[in-house]
């Protein structure tokens, strides 16, 4: 039975079986760029990516330009929509997944190093030199593919990696690429209406002035500009700004032009309008 990408991202992943995942990813496609394979070509679609059981590496598809019939995506994007989807365990690293989430939400374009460099920080962190040589870590690294074989159909299809069957790709079929969703961004959702306020600046102001307020309540009892919402180095925090009826977090008061860091499904509350915040 074949298993592809999606299978493998499918139900709730802890932090190392993400890793496992990326890195492998990773792995697989900086070796078959070693081999002079343009990874522009690579089908990057989850469910035409599988993982050969046999050698434990990822097989991809690879398709020439002449016959470029199925839908481009980049890189980051791809990989924006993979980690959009993943269900993460909570009880594990969360701030692991958020500092994640973030980079790829904030990062148009990246080289794979990098993004494996940033992912060994996230994971430890501790920040890699630029002329370090690749570290060891704490989580399972499958290594590099030791060579790419490629068997091509008749329509000119190259499929690379160990996994050679290939009789499901007939004449006419067009393989799509995942779409160019972008990553969500943080949200308040406000609990007696169900609405959905997405965060949408690093100091995103919370009050009832519609014209200074990047969401403007309508609830009399919330300030004028009753506390901010603020984005800063993968984390977030709320501030009181010196409201007359008080902002909370889970329960508790803030002072006056206190900021307290808050996660995700905390609960907030200006005055006496209560809202959820969110990460995804």
């Amino acid at each position: 039975m074949k298993t592809d990408l999606e299978k493998l991202f499918s139900g709730t992943l802890t932090k190392k079986q993400l890793m496992t995942h990326l890195v492998n990813i990773i792995d697989s496609l900086a070796e078959l760029k070693k081999t002079g394979v343009d990874i522009e070509n690579i089908l990057l679609d989850k469910k035409h990516i599988f993982l050969d059981h046999f050698s434990n590496r990822l097989v991809f598809m690879h398709l020439p330009i002449k016959d470029n019939v199925f839908e481009k995506v980049s890189m980051s994007e791809f990989l924006k929509e993979l980690i959009a989807s993943t269900t993460y365990d909570e009880n594990d690293d969360l701030q692991f997944f958020i500092k994640l989430h973030n980079y790829l939400a904030s990062t148009p374009a990246f080289q794979l190093q990098e993004f494996q460099e940033k992912l060994i920080e996230f994971s430890t962190g501790r920040k890699q030199r630029k002329d370090a040589r690749k570290p060891k870590s704490n989580f399972y690294s499958p290594g590099f593919i030791t060579r790419a074989l490629a068997a091509t159909d008749d329509e000119g299809t190259t499929v690379l990696g160990a996994f050679t069957e290939h009789d499901e790709y007939e004449e006419g079929t067009t393989a799509l690429g995942v779409d160019n969703r972008s990553m969500e961004k943080p949200f308040l959702i406000d609990v007696e209406a169900g609405t959905k306020i997405v965060v949408t600046k690093e100091v995103f102001k919370l009050g009832r002035d519609p014209e200074q307020a990047d969401y403007a309540s309508k609830n009399k009892v919330v300030g004028r500009i009753h506390a901010e919402l603020i984005t800063a180095d993968g984390e977030y925090f709320l501030m009181d700004k010196h409201s007359r009826n008080g902002s909370y977090v889970n329960g508790v008061k803030l002072s006056p032009n206190e900021k307290i860091k808050i996660k995700h499904e905390d609960q907030i509350k200006l005055a006496n309008q209560e809202f959820v915040f969110k990460l995804f």
